[in-house]
């Protein structure tokens, strides 16, 4: 059942756009911006024996090649980790301010929201069409997972070191939802999506890579390494209604299904021109 006092799209998209960068301070690494550090996690930047350097610019990491400073990063941050502030996933991601760079940097993401560096994802639509009638394949997130039982998109996955975007979704594809390689090559590429979002985790500046993927009638995606407890095969009219009225969804696959109405014209009817074109301009929110 809906709920009785129903939120907006845009009520979605500013629910993943809530940081104050007033709360941050900004870090650099071979002298190029990096991340943010929450006020509250400043002292273990001046620790003893923190990799940090502080000036009137902020805080810069020690260093003077990738290598030198992931490690020395690397080895510091496994002190946070036995003190609880995170856990290591044990999956490298580069940081960079835009996909393509060469990174000054390489961490663990287990420690990326906390060190506030921008990460980057792949996230595809999977949908059925049927006459005029189109509905998608929806991802239950598993139990023990974070936000556990909520809808996620049909597959997305963080972008690792060492893989092209392509590459990385047909991993993901694979590993989430059994898909073989020579159907995921049919993925479209079709936008990217932008929000900043502050948690109790850190700061999430964060850039979403977008894929729709038109699937066989008699295709089921499969759970296959313990992300996804089931898929759903949902009409795309309980989704815009689930995604605009209910909190069941990911909060920033909400972003991802509203860019996804959006595109293929299903809210043209409930929400004016105006509406659509300012909804996919708050789907693309500046990143710091």
């Amino acid at each position: 059942m809906l709920c009785q006092d129903p939120i907006s799209y845009q009520d979605r998209i500013a629910e993943c756009n809530n940081a104050d960068l007033r709360d941050f301070v900004r870090w650099s690494a071979g002298g190029t911006a990096a991340g943010f550090v929450r006020h509250d996690r400043l002292h273990r930047l001046r620790a003893s024996g923190a990799p940090f350097v502080e000036s009137d610019q902020g805080f810069a990491l020690c260093g003077n090649d990738v290598r030198g400073r992931s490690q020395q990063l690397h080895e510091w941050l496994l002190g946070l980790v036995r003190e609880g502030e995170f856990e290591m996933s044990g999956e490298i991601y580069p940081v960079v301010q835009r996909l393509g760079e060469a990174p000054q940097l390489l961490v663990d993401r287990g420690a990326v929201p906390w060190l506030g560096v921008r990460p980057f994802g792949v996230h595809l639509c999977g949908f059925v069409r049927r006459g005029t009638r189109v509905s998608v394949w929806v991802a239950v997130r598993a139990k023990g997972k974070t936000f556990a039982g909520r809808w996620d998109n049909t597959v997305a996955g963080g972008q690792p070191v060492g893989l092209s975007l392509r590459e990385n979704l047909i991993k993901e594809c694979g590993e989430e939802a059994s898909m073989p390689a020579s159907l995921v090559q049919q993925a479209v590429a079709t936008s990217t999506l932008t929000y900043v979002r502050a948690d109790a985790t850190g700061l999430k500046p964060d850039t979403l890579v977008c894929y729709d993927l038109e699937l066989p009638h008699d295709f089921v995606p499969t759970p296959r390494d313990g992300e996804v407890e089931r898929f759903l095969l949902v009409d795309s009219t309980e989704l815009a209604a689930v995604v605009r009225e209910e909190p069941r969804c990911k909060p920033n696959c909400s972003l991802v299904w509203i860019d996804f109405l959006l595109r293929h014209g299903l809210l043209d009817g409930p929400l004016s021109r105006t509406e659509r074109e300012s909804l996919a301009r708050a789907l693309r929110a500046p990143l710091p």
